[in-house]
């Protein structure tokens, strides 16, 4: 997709980066790209008690967890080891933790908010994540292509590190900060959702007009 985060120079230079200093010590340490989506999934769930104790803890577990998730795909390329099982694997896994990166901060709504109301928003930014995986999946499922969205997995762990790093560096201004970002990230997680259904519909509908299915089929006609 052209201007994703995941085909920019800067992620160009990441991948570049993890690659020369720190895939080599992973192959030391005899870990598999398989190892590493657990690793990733494991140090997810530890996110909701670093946010507990500190919120900086917190942005170190997430950048942990993210950095396991980048090089199990980065390793499985390099070696040429890349299936079908890992990706759905990878793919399934990263939901999960998703959410645990969400229950990190909704640890911190409680401490200074109603947690009522901080449950509901946190709730409902889980569903609109869990909905930009889904729309993409069904659409290729259907035999659509959908590289549109500006909170592709990538985007939404960096903004999810940058909200972590101001909440730790603002401490007088956390609950402003907390619910701009929780606001902020629910809207963006909209557009992305919004931008995938709308993409995903032009497709099929250019589909069926060029093929003359009908709409009952709700195919790609691929």
């Amino acid at each position: 997709m052209p201007g994703s985060l995941r085909t920019s120079a800067l992620a160009a230079a990441y991948y570049k980066f993890m690659q020369q200093y720190l895939l080599p010590r992973f192959y030391t340490w005899r870990l598999t790209p398989d190892r590493l989506t657990w690793i990733g999934l494991l140090i997810s769930m530890t996110v909701p008690l670093g946010f507990w104790v500190h919120p900086f803890l917190g942005f170190i577990l997430i950048l942990f967890s993210g950095l396991a998730d980048s090089l199990d795909g980065l390793m499985a390329r390099h070696e040429n080891r890349s299936s079908l099982w890992g990706a759905f694997l990878d793919s399934s896994l990263d939901r999960i933790s998703d959410f645990f990166y969400l229950l990190g901060f909704w640890v911190l709504l409680g401490q200074h908010a109603n947690l009522a109301w901080a449950t509901v928003a946190v709730f409902v930014c889980a569903l609109l994540t869990v909905l930009i995986s889904y729309t993409k999946a069904r659409a290729e499922g259907l035999g659509c292509d959908c590289p549109v969205g500006i909170m592709e997995r990538g985007a939404r762990v960096a903004f999810l590190l940058v909200w972590a790093l101001v909440l730790t560096l603002l401490p007088g201004q956390r609950i402003i900060n907390l619910w701009l970002g929780l606001a902020l990230y629910g809207a963006l997680c909209l557009v992305t959702v919004i931008q995938r259904v709308r993409y995903v519909r032009r497709q099929i509908e250019a589909t069926m007009s060029g093929s003359g299915t009908t709409e009952d089929q709700q195919d790609c006609g691929i």
